[in-house]
């Protein structure tokens, strides 16, 4: 699953907010990829740092899913998605056991994406990592002073 956002302008529009909890999720991974590149931290090292510092997020992202409406239904109560009910995570459990005879849960809309941070950070890190070198190569970034060269 990848949401395309929308051109951010400077102007507050209707299309500006990231509504979907989905969209939310991957911009934080995306958020924590783009400071590893400004940083100098690369993608291997992202992970790591991901897996040996945030053992709680680990487990919420191993129960967590997302339905064709960027919906999240997840598998821990203190991540459950907007307006998801202990019985939402059961139905899920034997939609995906069972898709051709148990109905997809309540409110919920099938296909589903299973959540993956490290793939996520690691295709964020790799698209940001490829902008900074076309602006080093364009000239418009010094990496050794950190700022936009003067002209």
């Amino acid at each position: 699953m990848k949401t395309e956002l929308h051109v951010v302008t400077p102007e507050w529009q209707r299309d500006t907010p990231l509504r979907s909890e989905y969209a939310r999720r991957a911009a934080l991974v995306e958020i924590d990829a783009l400071v590893a590149v400004w940083l100098g931290i690369d993608a291997d090292t992202l992970v790591t740092m991901y897996r040996a510092r945030f053992p709680i997020m680990q487990d919420f992202d191993l129960v967590t899913w997302f339905d064709a409406n960027e919906r999240k239904i997840a598998g821990d109560r203190y991540t459950y998605g907007h307006g998801q009910e202990k019985e939402h995570w059961t139905q899920f459990q034997a939609y995906m056991k069972d898709p051709d005879n148990a109905p997809v849960p309540d409110g919920y809309t099938a296909p589903f994406y299973k959540a993956d941070r490290e793939k996520e950070m690691r295709e964020a890190h790799a698209y940001f990592q490829k902008r900074l070198d076309e602006a080093v190569a364009r000239g418009e970034w010094d990496p050794v002073k950190q700022e936009v060269p003067s002209q």
